[in-house]
C-alpha cells in the first residue's frame, strides 16, 4: 500500500478495507511517499513506512504505526516466494547512468513499479506499457550499494478516497548493484594505497624484466592454433573483480598481467591460482615512454593487497576514457610501477613488491610473434586453489578496513 502522507511526521495511519476479497490473514506493508520533480525526472520519494499483521475478519479498521526510514527497510515483495519472476538486467554507463531493462513483451500495457533502495533512501517511479527500458529518473551517490525491485502490476482499483489496489502478476528478485565511483572516489582510494604503502619508509621496488599471465591449456591451444585468432591474445572486458564500483568493470577491455616475484627468488610464484600454462612477455616491450599509465583499483581478497593499474599506449582509442575517469601517473615517478632511465639512457621497469601489482593492459597481443622472435616464452606452472579465475571476479573483500571507501 502506497499513501501521500497528509503531513510530515504522520506517526500512524487508520484505514478501512471492506471489499478487498482477502480470505486469510495478512500482512499490510505501507510506503509513504512523497513526489520530486528534479532537473532528470518526476519520481517519489519514500519518507515513512509501516507494516502490522492482520487476523481475517469481514469489516476490517486498522490503525498502523509509521516510522521514518531506516538503512534495514525491505522493499516490497523482497521476502516472498516469486510470481512468475521478471527477468529484469541493470545497465551501467560511465560516470553516473543507470538503466534497467527486461528482455519480455507482455500482450496487454501493465505497470511497472520499479523501487530503488541506496543508503537510507527509497525512491520509486511507474513505467506504463508492454514492456520498460527506461534510466533512473534520479541521481544516485557513487560508490553507494543499491538495490532494485520491479513489480508488474494490472487491474487498479480504487476502494477508499485516494487508496488503490493493484494486482501483482510479478515481480523481479532483489537486483544489487554499486554505483560507479566518482574520479574523486577514485582518488581517495588512490589515497588509501598511498596511506597503505607508506608504512615503510621506502617502498620495496624491484626491476622485473617480463610481465606473466596465466591461463589454461585450452586458452593458449585456441590461440596459437586457431585460423580465426592467427596467434592473438585479444582482450576482454574488464569483469566484476576487485572494486565492484569502478568504471572499468564491464567497460574497459584488457588483458590481465602480474609482476609480482618472491623478494628472496626474485623469480615469480612457482605455483598459479589462474591456469596451469604461464605466458611471459618482456616488460619492455609492453611498458615504454610510448604508453600511459592510470590507478584503477586497491583491494584484497582477505590476504594480499593488490593494486590494478591500466596499462594503455598512448595512440590508444582507450586513453581517453582512462584519462575521464580514472587517476593517471607518471611513467617515471609513481609508488607502484614506473621506467627508471639507466646511465646509458636504457629503460628498466620497476614494480612494487609491497602489494601486488596487477597490470590490465588494454591492447592486442601477438602471442605467436612473441615466441617466434623470442621476446616471449610459455612454460608450465602447478595450480593451486580453483586453478582458474570465476568469469564474473571475485569481489573485494567488503569488510577490510584499509581498502574500503567509507561513504
Amino acid at each position: 500500500m502506497f499513501i501521500n502522507p497528509r503531513q510530515s511526521g504522520q506517526r500512524e495511519l487508520t484505514i478501512s478495507l471492506y471489499s478487498c476479497n482477502l480470505k486469510n490473514n495478512f500482512i499490510v506493508y505501507i510506503y509513504g511517499l512523497k513526489t520530486v520533480i528534479s532537473s532528470v525526472g518526476q519520481y517519489d520519494m519514500g519518507v515513512c513506512y509501516g507494516n502490522k499483521e492482520i487476523e481475517y475478519s469481514e469489516g476490517i479498521q486498522i490503525t498502523v504505526p509509521l516510522k521514518e526510514f531506516e538503512e534495514d527497510i525491505h522493499l516490497p515483495l523482497s521476502s516472498t516466494a516469486t510470481q512468475g519472476t521478471l527477468p529484469v538486467t541493470v545497465d551501467r554507463q560511465p560516470p553516473s547512468l543507470y538503466r534497467l531493462y527486461a528482455n519480455l513483451i507482455f500482450k496487454d500495457d501493465k505497470y511497472f513499479i520499479v523501487f530503488v533502495k541506496v543508503k537510507y533512501q527509497l525512491r520509486c517511479y511507474i513505467i506504463n506499457g508492454r514492456c520498460f527500458n527506461m534510466k533512473f529518473p534520479f541521481e544516485l551517490p557513487s560508490a553507494s550499494s543499491a538495490e532494485c525491485k520491479i513489480l508488474c502490476t494490472c487491474r487498479q482499483q480504487q476502494i477508499e478516497g485516494s487508496i488503490w489496489v493493484a494486482s501483482t502478476v510479478s515481480h523481479s528478485h532483489v537486483i544489487r548493484f554499486k554505483t560507479f565511483l566518482s574520479l574523486v572516489d577514485t582518488q581517495r582510494l588512490y589515497d588509501l594505497a598511498i596511506a597503505f604503502g607508506t608504512r615503510k619508509v621506502y617502498p620495496n621496488m624491484r626491476p622485473i624484466q617480463y610481465f606473466y599471465r596465466n591461463k589454461s591449456v585450452e586458452y593458449f591451444q585456441i590461440i596459437l592454433n586457431s585460423n580465426y585468432l592467427n596467434g592473438e591474445m585479444r582482450p576482454y572486458l574488464k569483469s566484476n573483480g576487485g572494486e565492484q564500483g569502478s568504471v572499468v568493470n564491464g567497460r574497459l577491455p584488457g588483458l590481465f598481467f602480474s609482476t609480482y616475484i618472491d623478494t628472496t627468488t626474485n623469480l615469480p610464484n612457482p605455483c598459479s591460482h589462474y591456469g596451469p600454462i604461464r605466458l611471459y612477455l618482456k616488460s619492455l616491450v609492453m611498458f615504454n615512454p610510448q604508453c600511459n599509465l592510470y590507478f584503477a583499483d586497491f583491494f584484497c581478497h582477505y590476504k594480499r593487497h593488490h593494486v590494478t593499474i591500466i596499462l594503455v599506449p598512448k595512440l590508444s582509442t582507450h586513453n581517453n576514457f582512462c584519462r575521464q575517469y580514472l587517476t593517471e601517473l607518471n611513467i617515471f615517478h609513481n609508488p607502484y610501477l614506473f621506467l627508471r632511465v639507466e646511465c646509458n639512457g636504457a629503460f628498466t621497469v620497476l614494480a612494487n613488491m609491497d602489494v601486488t601489482v596487477d597490470v590490465f593492459y588494454t591492447e592486442t597481443i601477438n602471442v605467436k610473434r612473441a615466441l617466434e622472435l623470442q621476446y616471449g616464452f610459455i612454460e608450465a606452472t602447478p595450480t593451486i586453489g580453483r586453478g582458474f579465475a570465476p568469469p564474473s571476479g571475485t569481489p573485494k573483500n567488503p569488510s577490510c578496513k584499509i581498502c574500503n571507501l567509507v561513504t
